[in-house]
């Protein structure tokens, strides 16, 4: 479970990110008929379960969603028309923007704390030789895929990453001009070489996860040991992880404040639209 939490959370470092996760499909409700079931096929991915054991499995992670659902969705949708607000009030300077992403990692590290005592509770019971291993095995199994995805030249790889961050944009902005476009591109390429250096540390961490559950760890130390890792993982693996994720957090902030900065009427009309919507879809699905 916690190679899934460590995945969400990653992505989920700013909160834009995890917004864009999840308006990735037509409607939040859609995402939220399916989540149950994604964990689920993580899990199973990364540990060896009996019968009895994916049933426990299933039980602990409904109630985790249902956790998540009540509790974390109504502060998002808060998150969200918080946003909406400033941006009406056109409020997007620098201090802003640095502002609403200081409040997204507060609701991040607020949604940590709050998952990974469902995830201790089943792990503690996954510290045998053979679990450890055989979630090894999975673990190398991912890496791999990401280094091959990684291996391509790098113009397909840029041309990706440029056409993801376009689409992301436009989910929000709308059509954008091609003043935002080179801005995009030119973030893209300034950033090619981050996914590589965030799987060297997510391997890292794999690694001292692994080592740390080799320790035999009570519940509790293991919800401690978590909350660091996928919180303040550079003090476990690699204190310069620390200056580098500040980097591209500054990096990204300084193209959200550019791509504010250049935005239409029209554009910001759609954006302040979007972000009530899914604030509102956010407050449904969390009844």
């Amino acid at each position: 479970m916690t190679i899934f939490l460590s995945r969400y959370i990653y992505h989920s470092l700013i909160l834009m990110m995890l917004i864009a996760f999840l308006t990735t499909c037509s409607s939040t409700r859609f995402v939220y008929t399916f989540l149950d079931k994604f964990i689920e096929d993580e899990i199973t991915f990364f540990l060896d379960l009996d019968e009895e054991d994916n049933n426990i499995m299933k039980k602990q992670v409904s109630e985790m969603v249902d956790w998540h659902r009540s509790t974390m969705l109504p502060s998002y949708a808060t998150y969200l028309s918080d946003i909406a607000d400033k941006l009406e009030a056109k409020q997007y300077e620098v201090t802003y923007i640095t502002k609403i992403l200081e409040n997204g990692r507060s609701l991040i590290e607020e949604t940590v704390t709050g998952l990974t005592p469902y995830a201790s509770k089943f792990l503690v019971k996954y510290q045998t030789v053979k679990a450890i291993e055989f979630m090894e095995k999975k673990m190398l199994i991912r890496r791999q895929e990401r280094l091959d995805e990684q291996s391509k030249p790098e113009n397909i790889l840029l041309n990706n990453r440029q056409e993801k961050l376009i689409s992301n944009f436009e989910r929000f902005f709308g059509d954008l001009t091609d003043e935002q476009i080179i801005l995009v591109k030119t973030h893209a390429r300034a950033t090619l070489n981050h996914s590589k250096i965030r799987l060297q540390n997510r391997t890292m961490r794999q690694k001292a996860f692994v080592n740390f559950l080799r320790t035999q760890p009570t519940e509790p130390a293991l919800t401690s040991y978590l909350n660091k890792l996928l919180l303040s993982g550079h003090q476990i693996t690699n204190p310069t992880y620390k200056d580098f994720s500040e980097s591209s957090l500054n990096q990204f902030r300084d193209l959200l404040v550019n791509m504010l900065a250049t935005s239409t009427t029209i554009q910001r009309k759609t954006i302040i639209i979007n972000l009530r919507k899914y604030a509102d879809d956010f407050i449904a699905v969390s009844k």
